[in-house]
């Protein structure tokens, strides 16, 4: 019986142990709120009796105050003859009305009790009619008639009457309260000894539940996750695939034999992407043989790779509206190579290409048509894939068979993938190609522009050296002869001689920054700093300046002379247009921003006007040409430096006398760990000429490498 019960099981479906599992949890647990939530609304429903009741009851109460109110204000008038014990009396006549009929429609459910609230309203009502009548007899000066009245003890006996009954009216409400009260005590119990049943069925059933569902859904499904997770886990040398251990034959049991089937297919593509992956990386490299090359290779491996007779890479010749053979494969490629064919003599090529989809064709040697020449070549079957540069067709790779071959025989995604890597290697070999004769023509170009420069600086150079020769050779052969006048324009020739040579020379040096550089290297700005004021320690000495240089500057990646040169020129600058400063000072210094070096050269000289800024970086630009010398491209040829390092370099705007200029170079990276970094402070050493007035500006001694040179 256990047996057919569990073949009974494997045979449901997925939706039906659900089913099944929901009717075994669920229906009892249904039951079980249904019977609750009827005894919650009876429950509820008598709450809401007891609050009509109770209202009710506070209604009637009202309506025997009313009944009081009303014989006290009568006496009290006809005794005292005041209209002010008739207020009461006022004051309950439209509170009667509301409490009757608010009363009477509370108490509709009780059987006879409704008819009793009616029928004392009424009474009661004919009572403070009477009322209102004898009031105004004694109104009307008959208060005999309204003394006989009172005097006969039918007012007394009437309004005795009417309390006696709204008594009797509330004590039947508070007896049917009470009872109310018994009832919903009693339902309270039920409920909660009903929730304590149903908590604990439904925890029973749901452990019952969830234990049937994980034996029949959640199990499965974890041992099908597992063979999941196992799949990107095992080598792609093929083991024998293990069978998964689920023998249902539901929904679950029929995925666990999709997944091995999947399994086995992926395994197969793998191997198949292992393959083409393969092959790419083959045909990828260009070898010194180039793009034929390459071609040979995309040919015969897809050969191998595909299993057929021939392969051909037909490239579309737009000119000639026709097909080329730039490759083909094993010893066709001889035969073949270069050769023409006609567009329509390959009708599946031509489909291929015009769909950009892969084509196929059968029974090729029956094509009868004059144009196919080449029948025993093409042979019974082929298969034409598009090669595609971004998404634009240029040509076919065709797999020909000799022996007929059914459409659904061709392995597509395989030849997909191989066509999309040959398209992909064809166009980057063509793109190396197209990339390496430019550059060749680039650097013929470069070369023959280099030497033009060449020969045109020195056809410029030639002329202002003999110029420059010739009026010095005549101021020293005839300078006493000649007038002043004659003599300056002499001098003026010789210095236009002079400064034609600095400007060639300029020229040509803009024109070789970076023009053959190497790799680069770390560089020690700081070493870069000292060698430069060791090399103008005598301008600096002569012209008193004081020279202050920030130490633990970071490396950064450059050449060292082009380094040099920059802070050479900069340098140079500062101490030219600080010297006529009353105490010159320099300062050099530099802090990392981001990836790169930003360093300072400031002095205290004249400084540099805001609309100038700019044009100080400008070829031959010199703003005080008689303060300073120099041919004016030294900026320039800083600014070419540091913007081959991708840096950049400007003035700062100052405030008042001197002028900073910033410069920054890529920072040399550093391969510590963070927290082995040395401290960022920074030993700053000044340098002061001459030594007596170092010594007594801060009274410190010359202990720094530089100050050492500089005292030599």
């Amino acid at each position: 019986m256990r047996e057919l019960s569990n073949l009974f099981w494997r045979r449901l479906r997925v939706q039906q142990k659900v089913f099944v599992i929901l009717l075994v949890v669920f229906v009892p647990v249904v039951s079980a709120l249904a019977w609750h939530a009827s005894i919650i609304n009876d429950l509820l429903e008598k709450q809401s009796q007891h609050r009509q009741l109770a209202t009710a009851r506070k209604q009637v109460l009202i309506l025997r105050r009313i009944a009081v109110d009303i014989e006290d204000a009568f006496r009290g008038f006809l005794l005292t003859r005041q209209e002010a014990f008739l207020i009461p009396l006022e004051e309950a006549e439209p509170k009667f009305e509301p409490a009757a009929a608010q009363a009477a429609e509370l108490v509709l459910g009780i059987p006879g009790l409704t008819q009793d609230v009616r029928d004392t309203a009424k009474r009661l009502a004919s009572l403070l009619e009477s009322k209102h009548v004898l009031i105004r007899q004694v109104h009307a000066g008959q208060a005999d008639k309204v003394l006989a009245y009172v005097s006969s003890g039918q007012g007394i006996a009437l309004s005795d009457g009417l309390r006696e009954d709204f008594r009797r009216i509330q004590d039947r409400l508070d007896q049917r309260i009470q009872e109310l009260d018994e009832e919903r005590e009693a339902l309270a119990k039920r409920v909660f000894a009903g929730l304590l049943l149903a908590v604990f069925g439904g925890l029973g059933l749901g452990l019952a539940g969830a234990k049937l569902l994980a034996k029949s859904i959640t199990g499965p499904l974890a041992t099908l996750q597992t063979s999941v997770a196992a799949l990107g886990r095992e080598p792609s040398s093929g083991q024998e695939q293990q069978k998964i251990a689920i023998g249902s034959l539901d929904e679950i049991g029929q995925l666990a034999r999709a997944y091995e089937d999947m399994a086995g297919r992926i395994r197969q593509q793998v191997r198949e992407l292992e393959a083409i992956i393969a092959v790419g990386g083959a045909i990828s490299t260009l070898a010194p043989d180039g793009l034929d090359g390459v071609l040979r290779r995309i040919t015969d491996h897809a050969v191998e790779l595909l299993q057929t007779d021939v392969c051909l890479v037909l490239i579309r010749d737009e000119r000639m509206g026709c097909w080329v053979v730039e490759a083909a494969s094993g010893q066709w490629h001889d035969r073949l190579h270069k050769s023409v064919l006609l567009w329509e003599e390959l009708p599946v090529s031509v489909k291929a290409f015009e769909t950009k989809e892969p084509a196929c064709g059968e029974d090729l040697r029956l094509d009868l048509r004059p144009e196919v020449v080449r029948r025993n070549l093409i042979g019974e079957s082929m298969l034409a894939v598009p090669l595609l540069s971004q998404g634009v067709p240029f040509g076919v790779l065709a797999l020909l068979q000799e022996q007929k071959v059914s459409e659904h025989t061709w392995n597509f995604r395989l030849a997909r993938g191989f066509a999309d890597a040959a398209a992909v290697a064809i166009s980057n070999a063509r793109l190396y190609e197209a990339a390496h004769q430019k550059e060749k023509g680039l650097e013929i170009r470069l070369r023959r522009l280099e030497q033009q420069a060449e020969m045109l600086a020195h056809d410029l150079k030639a002329p202002g050296e003999r110029m420059e020769g010739m009026a010095s050779l005549l101021l020293a052969e005839y300078g006493e002869r000649l007038d002043e006048r004659a003599a300056r324009w002499l001098r003026m020739i010789e210095q236009n001689g002079k400064d034609l040579t600095q400007r060639v020379d300029g020229i040509l040096a803009v024109a070789r920054v970076g023009s053959r550089a190497a790799a680069v290297e770390a560089v020690d700005p700081v070493w870069v700093i000292e060698g430069v004021l060791k090399a103008r320690a005598g301008e600096i000495e002569e012209r008193r300046i004081a020279v202050e240089v920030e130490r633990g500057l970071p490396l950064v990646a450059g050449h060292r002379a082009y380094v040099h040169q920059v802070f050479d020129n900069l340098i140079s600058n500062a101490i030219k247009f600080s010297a006529k400063s009353p105490a010159p000072a320099i300062t050099i210094g530099g802090r990392r921003e981001g990836e790169q070096v930003r360093f300072r050269i400031s002095d205290n000289g004249p400084g540099i006007s805001a609309n100038q800024r700019e044009r100080v970086f400008e070829p031959f630009v010199r703003l005080t040409p008689d303060a300073a010398g120099g041919s004016g491209i030294g900026l320039t040829i800083v600014r070419r430096i540091v913007e081959m390092y991708g840096g950049r370099i400007w003035v700062e705007p100052n405030e008042g006398p001197g002028c900073t200029i910033s410069l920054t170079l890529p920072m040399l990276g550093e391969l510590t760990r963070e927290d082995e970094q040395p401290p960022s402070a920074q030993i700053v050493e000044r340098l002061s000429l001459p030594s007596s007035q170092a010594d007594t500006a801060d009274g410190a001694g010359r202990d720094g490498p530089i100050e050492e040179e500089m005292s030599r």
